[in-house]
């Protein structure tokens, strides 16, 4: 009893990777985003605009085709578990993707490591910035460590030093990083330097960029050459961006306007079946989009469900498993259907042991049949 509840279990749990490897691949490789803005700090100056600088490169990144985790005013326990995250994200949905990660907020280098800090972040001696910030090292490990084509990385981080008064940490600005081949680093200024808050909603390097991003078919080595011709326009000479490229392929944030309508029919097609409990739907989407934008949210809600469904096959089936396939309906039809998907034999054998006098047993033996014969 409890080894064949196991087997189904397991059974439940492995159909969203069937769909993911359906044939039926989107055209476009998955685009996730992890976007910071730190600006309500406790212990050092606060500033006014890197919130205002998340959302609007976050709200262009979204429209661009990219899934987006904000996150807000983060601490750094916050910080880390989603630096962790977006790293396990990328590795799991494979080398075609493209990940990018944006921070406005305070920045600060020592001894020629940059770092990242939280709101929570306070400090007394610069030998204690190991232990309060996060090492911008740690968000270029967790990117390359997906081994990747294309990661893109951007940083409006280097405002004012706040601990410019601690022995060590006199320094202003972000020192130069190293970086895998695949990634582009962007800093909103150049290393050593200072970069502007703005007087208004946005700093000058965000609402350059924003505006510059949306420009369709244009080559990102190119969209930042504008965002810098822009911000030394603005600020007079004041700030200049400064950019490195790794990039061993090509790529634009908005491609040409019927890639953009794939990217609205997608969109379309998640809000019918986001949040819905009906299996069927969740697996269908993800056969027709494993790689795209929403797809990790789909598989989470999928494998959420999949669970649920195991356990209603605890629940009701007899002691002596009669009739498995009555036990759970919805369950026969989801791996039937990821057999047809797969098109494998060892799939129909499966929906076979687990189901053997369930709804589509006839079908499955007729398709295994046809492919013992052949």
């Amino acid at each position: 009893m409890n080894s064949m509840m196991a087997k189904i279990r397991t059974l439940l749990t492995v159909v969203a990777t069937l769909w993911a490897g359906s044939s039926l691949a989107q055209e476009l490789p998955a685009r996730i985003a992890l976007v910071v803005g730190n600006a309500a700090y406790e212990n050092v100056t606060a500033l006014d605009n890197p919130v205002n600088d998340a959302r609007l490169i976050g709200d262009v990144l979204e429209t661009a085709g990219f899934k987006v985790s904000f996150l807000i005013d983060a601490t750094q326990a916050e910080l880390n578990t989603a630096i962790v995250k977006f790293g396990r994200d990328l590795r799991e949905l494979g080398p075609d993707t493209v990940g990018l990660f944006y921070y406005a907020g305070h920045g600060v280098q020592s001894l020629g490591k940059n770092y990242l800090l939280p709101v929570d972040a306070t400090l007394s001696d610069a030998a204690e910035l190991d232990l309060v910030g996060i090492e911008a090292d740690v968000i270029l490990r967790q990117m390359g460590s997906a081994q990747n084509e294309t990661n893109i990385v951007i940083l409006d981080a280097c405002r004012n030093n706040p601990f410019a008064a601690l022995e060590g940490l006199e320094q202003d600005g972000l020192a130069e990083m190293k970086a895998s081949p695949g990634t582009f680093l962007s800093y909103s200024t150049g290393p050593g330097d200072v970069a502007l808050d703005g007087l208004g909603r946005h700093s000058p390097f965000s609402k350059a960029l924003a505006q510059a991003m949306q420009v369709p078919g244009v080559p990102i080595e190119q969209t930042f050459k504008s965002v810098r011709i822009d911000v030394v326009d603005e600020t007079r000479g004041i700030q200049t961006p400064w950019d490195t490229s790794l990039l061993t392929t090509d790529f634009v944030f908005f491609e040409d306007p019927a890639l953009v309508l794939v990217m609205e029919e997608e969109s379309e097609e998640w809000q019918l079946v986001n949040g819905s409990s009906d299996l069927i739907a969740l697996s269908r989407f993800l056969r027709a989009h494993p790689k795209g934008r929403f797809a990790l949210e789909a598989r989470e809600q999928l494998r959420a469900n999949l669970d649920k469904a195991a356990q209603r096959v605890n629940e009701t089936a007899t002691p002596v498993l009669r009739k498995v396939g009555e036990a759970s309906e919805v369950s026969d039809q989801l791996l039937f259907e990821a057999a047809l998907a797969s098109g494998h034999l060892a799939d129909y054998e499966a929906y076979l042991q687990a189901f053997p006098e369930g709804t589509y047993a006839e079908l499955a033996r007729l398709e295994v049949a046809a492919r013992e014969t052949n």
